[in-house]
């Protein structure tokens, strides 16, 4: 995510990715590593302002410094996505949105809730302590305004069932037990736009110009719009599913949870591992 300049947990994700792809290649398997980056959101949109950028300038400024890294840390990822691309992502984002609104996963309601711009989120008081976002310190923001729902809800028990068998592994142990204890409370729909008039940085929802997509839609789709989901190409039919997701543990709960419920709504695998 661009907000800032990458850290050491950005570099250790990168090379524990990256220990995974050259091993499997020495294996003499085909291998595709992705990478790439979130650039959407309130978040950016603040801290261009801070930087006195407009947010087109100051992910640019960002994205380069994560790109750079493959020379400076001798990665060897394959493929590097931006969520700005209008060319290579907006359009498989696009079309990930209307299936699921075509299939009837889509709804429109107004709604009032708790936002974390440090998230880029809706959070519950559950997250809170003391009032306050755990992860960030600070208080949310109270939000109500109509946004689109993504029927999150129907998939509990799916994806509760998948990461029971093993179809859907998540290592390690600690963090699967910690997407479980979730699944076993319920998961709630969840926003999946906001008004055009609070968020204008990032991809218009295709059948409502007045709404953005929210980051659910927008930024976990990068995995498929990155292997050309948008015309069913050659190399989104040969590497899609993933073998793993390498991700921070502060984003479980969207890859584990959110991410699987929306393929399960479209009709595509899942990943196999996270």
């Amino acid at each position: 995510y661009v907000n800032a300049a990458p850290h050491i947990g950005h570099v250790l994700e990168f090379i524990q990715a990256d220990v995974l792809a050259r091993y499997r290649r020495q294996a003499c398997e085909d291998v595709f590593f992705l990478t790439g980056v979130d650039e959407h959101g309130v978040k950016i949109v603040r801290a261009a302002e801070a930087a006195g950028k407009l947010p087109e300038e100051f992910v640019d400024e960002i994205s380069l410094k994560f790109k750079e890294l493959k020379e400076a840390l001798n990665l060897s990822f394959d493929d590097f996505i931006r969520t700005s691309d209008k060319e290579r992502h907006w359009p498989g984002a696009q079309k990930l949105w209307l299936s699921l609104y075509d299939s009837g996963k889509l709804y429109k309601k107004k709604y009032r809730g708790l936002y974390c711009v440090g998230h880029e989120a809706f959070i519950t008081e559950k997250d809170l302590i003391d009032g306050k976002c755990r992860d960030h310190k600070k208080e949310p923001e109270v939000i109500e305004e109509e946004n689109w729902f993504f029927k999150l809800s129907k998939y509990t028990k799916e994806i509760k069932s998948k990461i029971e068998s093993g179809e859907l592994k998540i290592v390690p142990e600690s963090r699967k037990n910690e997407i479980m204890s979730l699944l076993l409370e319920g998961l709630e729909d969840i926003s999946f736009s906001r008004p055009k008039k609070d968020l204008s940085w990032g991809v218009p929802v295709p059948n409502d110009p007045e709404h953005t997509m929210y980051v659910w839609c927008d930024a976990l789709s990068n995995y498929i719009t990155a292997l050309g989901y948008a015309d069913d190409s050659e190399k989104f039919r040969k590497y899609w599913p993933a073998d793993v997701h390498v991700i921070g543990k502060d984003i479980l709960r969207f890859h584990a949870a959110i991410w699987p419920g929306m393929l399960l709504a479209v009709g595509l695998e899942l990943p196999k591992t996270i």
